[in-house]
């Protein structure tokens, strides 16, 4: 799951499209992006989220 969520982060995809499907905030995504949040301290609920966004996305990536 990780792997997958940090093959999204790292994608073209962007911040707005992923906050869109997701309801997760444009700017918790460019942390993320930005390394000003580490992958490993996003909550289980935002895993979740990316996870299924990947999944339903992952031909794009």
């Amino acid at each position: 799951m990780k792997e997958d969520i940090r093959r999204l982060i790292n994608s073209h995809i962007t911040g707005y499209k992923i906050h869109k499907e997701t309801g997760i905030s444009e700017s918790t995504i460019s942390r993320i992006r930005n390394g000003k949040i580490e992958l490993g301290s996003i909550s289980l609920d935002n895993a979740i989220k990316l996870h299924e966004f990947y999944k339903k996305h992952k031909n794009e990536i």
